[in-house]
């Protein structure tokens, strides 16, 4: 097994669970059946005799259609469910190929974020530069009615991704009926057809308000540490008088990346400690080539999780920032991705560590507390006026 990727994030996917009252059962089904069942050896040989008799049952009796491949995937999903921990799980090899493109900071697509309404309408909420989309014609506000001819009513966010989302081939093309309100506030369906490219994702949104450079950071891929580092570098200037760094409903990543970004902000002193069964402790350390002098204030809320809480606690932590918001998710837990390359395909995630802050608190299930509390549950129609959370930071920040 190849070593791939730390992963800090608060999702997973949720593997079928073979049962353990479930493999009695056919176990004794055997013995109905008059199958020999061998004596009890090592845990080893009594799990390895246990699924060679599940399959001789289920060769011989189910009625069911099933590969060698479905029992495969399903087993392996049972073995890691097993462990008990939402966090580890059993990729098949197009689930390990999907994980890696969210970790990559790339994927082939339209370049178009889309939100679900609460009266169920897909909407588009934002579109990336110069992709597909853009080029289509397809505009903020749009809302989906068709995909390739198919209506769409009724159908989830999740069902509409999955509908336009393409294997890694630039040139194919999707065709998207969208309704839209035009200048004259009537409303028109158009018809697009939009050609997918790799699209480059862009986790990292800035801008100047005032003489505070705002910082939004929605995940944590690969491509972050970079587009951050460069969003830093703007705002490190004698016009302006310090950082908002937005972490709100971020729910972590990559944590290398995580510590790249903390160093480009910090000087010379400890990160993070992991502690893992295999490596033991290791902590991580700024190296003082860069730093930011200027005055930080991090934005978190409950759904601020794992890397995020890796970079706001840190700031925390070592003094450097004020937290403004509400407390964050509380996970202090590293999953790493293996290959399974050399083992038929696919992968598994699984908790190998524990991080602990510089102050050697581990935040898992307790979350981050805030330096102030404030409330504030963002609407679709709010503006950033009225971001009390926001307002609050840009105060801190003017004064």
């Amino acid at each position: 097994m190849k070593r791939l990727k730390k992963i800090l994030s608060s999702s997973f996917f949720q593997g079928a669970v073979c049962g353990i009252v479930f493999t009695l059962c056919v176990l004794s089904v055997l013995r109905f059946f008059g199958i020999r069942i061998l004596p009890a050896g090592n845990a080893a040989t009594q799990a390895y005799t246990k699924n060679k008799y599940i399959e001789q049952c289920i060769d011989s009796y189910y009625q069911g259609d099933y590969t060698d491949e479905d029992l495969a995937n399903g087993a392996a999903k049972g073995m890691v469910a097993a462990l008990g921990d939402k966090y580890s799980a059993y990729y098949t090899q197009s689930e390990y190929d999907e994980v890696m493109k969210g970790i990559d900071g790339s994927y082939v697509g339209i370049g178009v974020t889309l939100k679900q309404l609460e009266n169920g309408d897909i909407q588009v909420s934002e579109l990336t530069e110069d992709g597909p989309a853009v080029k289509a014609g397809m505009k903020a506000g749009d809302i989906f009615k068709e995909v390739n001819g198919t209506d769409i009513t009724g159908k989830t966010l999740n069902d509409v991704v999955s509908m336009i989302k393409v294997d890694d081939n630039d040139g194919k093309t999707v065709e998207i009926k969208v309704l839209r309100t035009n200048n004259d506030n009537q409303q028109e369906t158009v018809t697009l057809q939009l050609v997918c490219k790799k699209i480059n994702v862009v986790s990292v949104q800035d801008k100047q308000i005032g003489k505070t450079g705002y910082i939004k950071v929605t995940e944590f891929d690969n491509e972050t540490d970079d587009q951050f580092s460069k969003a830093v570098d703007k705002y490190d200037n004698d016009e302006i008088k310090g950082l908002v760094i937005d972490l709100r409903d971020n729910g972590g990543g990559s944590l290398d990346s995580a510590i790249n970004m903390l160093n480009r902000l910090l000087p010379k002193g400890d990160l993070i400690t992991e502690k893992s069964k295999k490596e033991g402790d290791k902590t991580y350390h700024s190296d003082d080539k860069q730093s930011y002098q200027k005055s930080i204030v991090v934005l978190i809320n409950g759904n601020s999780a794992s890397a995020s809480e890796v970079f706001a606690g840190t700031l925390k932590t070592r003094g450097a920032a004020t937290l403004i918001g509400t407390k964050s998710f509380g996970k202090g837990i590293v999953q790493t991705v293996f290959s399974l390359k050399n083992a038929c395909g696919g992968g598994i995630k699984l908790t190998t560590a524990k991080y602990y802050l510089p102050n050697g608190e581990c935040i898992h299930k307790k979350g981050i507390n805030p330096d102030e509390t404030i409330e504030y549950e963002k609407k679709d129609t709010d503006t950033e006026k009225e971001d009390t959370q926001l307002q609050h930071a840009l105060q801190i920040i003017e004064q």
